[in-house]
């Protein structure tokens, strides 16, 4: 016969007992999480969905302020292109009066006249949008202003440099617009 020890069985008993408040308190537990997991994730939806709109508001609100720019840039070249315009009215207006002044037979002195108030004006009108002639005689030459049209010698004039203009350049700040086309010395003659 076997002698059952009240100690031993109440030992052996215990740990079973744990165990069995732990899976208890486990299975609690993990209803309370199951519980609070379909309002985590509905929570979860939520702040996706709010955040997938602002995301979306804040592309489309990017791309309007783009296309806004690109029509205020495209509006102010057209008025800066209109400004320009006006100003060239009044060089138009000056040499029609000169072409009047060349049909009525006017002297030569009053169309000489007419001729440099439009130059004046044309010039000033190229000036006030900083466009500004290249100055090119004398000159060492410069193939990002200058085209060499041919090579002439002079006594006067070292080789490299720029003999005359025959058609001149103009730059727009520190922008070439047209290179002035050149003869270049070849130094003195053989």
């Amino acid at each position: 016969m076997t002698t059952t020890d009240p100690k031993k069985k109440n030992q052996e008993t215990q740990p079973a007992a744990d165990a069995a408040t732990a899976a208890d308190a486990a299975a609690t537990g993990a209803s309370a999480a199951g519980a609070s997991a379909p309002d985590e994730a509905e929570a979860l939806r939520k702040q996706v969905a709010e955040l997938t709109d602002k995301n979306l508001r804040l592309v489309a609100e990017m791309q309007n302020m783009q296309r806004r720019a690109a029509r205020e840039r495209e509006e102010s070249l057209r008025f800066a292109e209109a400004e320009f315009a006006r100003e060239l009215l009044v060089v138009m207006d000056d040499l029609e009066r000169t072409r009047e002044a060349i049909k009525a037979g006017n002297d030569a002195a009053a169309i000489a006249d007419g001729v440099r108030i439009v130059f004046e004006h044309f010039d000033k009108v190229l000036r006030s949008r900083e466009i500004v002639p290249i100055d090119a005689v004398g000159k060492a030459f410069n193939a990002d202003e200058h085209e060499a049209l041919m090579q002439e010698p002079s006594p006067d004039v070292p080789a490299g440099s720029v003999l005359r203009e025959v058609h001149r350049g103009y730059r727009m700040r520190d922008r070439v617009l047209r290179t002035a086309r050149v003869v270049v010395s070849k130094g003195k003659g053989d």
